[in-house]
């Protein structure tokens, strides 16, 4: 029975995070032109629509319930409009302000910690492994965007992600109460069972991680900025 850091985990991680790091390193430095990249990112989308739509399937059979084609958490419902913004939305939109920090932040965790992934007897049951691909793939995209200025993180746009988190939770209020789900964006239940990790809890601490970050983020961008402007104008006055 496959367990969390058990030996198909690890196997998993070393795959992933190698293809990972490889792949990211080759297109920021190989990859210039805008298009080529605009078709990486939909390539990606596509990708993991495709992973998506399978995982639903196959928790769907796992279950013996039709409702479980439903995404009913907070990365299965990201990961569906996550691929759909990045078939069709523009550079910078507002929608992936919201997605890719909750992407990157439940991608990452579901990797290194998928507690579903005993669900059965080897990692490659289709419900876990399309788990953990959906996971993967979404954390990928996420800071490709970010890597590859596609997406800026921003503190002006930072609103589109606790108002994201607002609809989330509606959607999974709705989940409950019109069609009787027993709990849904982990409304009712901890993201790790008998834990305090309610969904009030780490939204809270994801806002202000998140927050956190894209606050250094500027910083850092604007420090960088003054000092190559800085070295612009020591050279044309020394040119002068």
């Amino acid at each position: 029975m496959p367990k969390v850091f058990g030996w198909q985990h690890i196997v998993y991680l070393v795959i992933f995070v190698a293809a990972f790091a490889a792949t990211l390193t080759v297109i920021k430095l190989k990859v210039k032109s805008e298009r080529t990249l605009n078709i990486i990112i939909k390539s990606l989308g596509g990708l993991l629509l495709a992973l998506i739509i399978f995982n639903r399937i196959a928790i769907a059979f796992h279950r013996h319930d039709a409702w479980g084609l439903v995404p009913d958490s907070f990365c299965g419902m990201t990961s569906l409009c996550l691929a759909i913004c990045a078939l069709v939305c523009k550079k910078d939109a507002l929608p992936f302000h919201c997605l890719a920090y909750i992407a990157f932040w439940g991608g990452a965790i579901t990797t290194f910690y998928p507690d579903f992934i005993g669900q059965a007897s080897s990692v490659m049951y289709p419900a876990t492994i399309s788990g953990l691909l959906h996971h993967g793939v979404a954390c990928y995209l996420a800071v490709l965007l970010v890597v590859c200025g596609f997406v800026k993180p921003s503190l002006k746009k930072f609103y589109a992600f606790p108002v994201g988190l607002c609809f989330m939770m509606c959607y999974g209020l709705f989940l409950i109460d019109a069609f009787k789900f027993e709990s849904a964006m982990y409304i009712g239940a901890p993201l790790v069972k008998g834990t305090f990790l309610t969904w009030y809890v780490v939204a809270a601490l994801l806002i202000g991680a998140t927050l956190g970050g894209v606050a250094l983020y500027e910083y850092i961008l604007g420090r960088l900025q003054k000092k190559r402007l800085s070295e612009q104008t020591e050279q044309t006055e020394q040119k002068e």
